[in-house]
């Protein structure tokens, strides 16, 4: 299952990405266990001339193959931000069957900080993200992200959208349509609609 099917959407939320970190992350782990693979097949005529020690170092070196690359990727692939038009969703797998979750609003996030860190980081343009939320004392981090000044930037901008989007439908400061994009124009005229068939709920229409 993909893992932006896994979260329960609001009314007018749509999944805008799903921020995962660098495949240079897990890459030395695949590597490792495509090397162990590799190397059983390699030693598969002595392996298996010296039984039954050898069956089972063929079937240990094949075990390890997999299991490391299948670690890799799984962490890899669970562990992201999943960035909604409403909120920023952390989804950080810390164990075969363990994953922590936590999720910020975007009119509650009080700053979006990138962090680069290191030569590596700087050659290939990795760097952290790091979101911090009103009254929270604890940031959602996601490490070793590609291009993190892009990401600034995307969730700089969705978030001032999200603010701007929720003030006018609070009564608060207007909003110049003109201003803004067609995506958003469409995703203001899907949240109206939205409030207006739950205002009129009530009344049986």
């Amino acid at each position: 299952m993909r893992l932006g099917k896994r979260i329960t959407l609001r009314d007018g939320e749509r999944v805008q990405e799903v921020l995962r970190r660098s495949l240079l992350v897990p890459a030395p782990f695949v590597l490792l266990g495509t090397c162990c693979i590799v190397l059983a097949f390699f030693l598969l005529v002595p392996l298996f001339a010296a039984p039954p020690f050898g069956l089972v170092g063929f079937a240990l070196l094949i075990a390890l193959g997999i299991l490391f690359a299948s670690r890799a990727w799984w962490f890899w692939y669970r562990t992201a931000f999943i960035v909604t038009n409403q909120r920023i969703i952390d989804f950080d797998q810390t164990g075969f069957f363990r994953r922590h979750l936590a999720e910020a609003r975007f009119d509650r996030i009080e700053d979006i900080s990138v962090e680069v860190h290191g030569i590596i980081a700087t050659l290939f343009r990795l760097g952290t993200v790091h979101i911090q939320t009103a009254g929270a004392s604890a940031m959602l981090s996601l490490r070793h992200v590609p291009h993190p000044e892009h990401v600034h930037e995307m969730l700089g901008t969705l978030q001032q959208t999200t603010t701007a989007t929720a003030g006018a439908a609070r009564g608060g400061a207007p909003v110049d349509v003109h201003a803004l994009p067609d995506d958003e124009l469409i995703r203001l005229r899907e949240r109206i609609a939205v409030e207006l068939r739950q205002r009129d709920a009530p009344n049986g229409h």
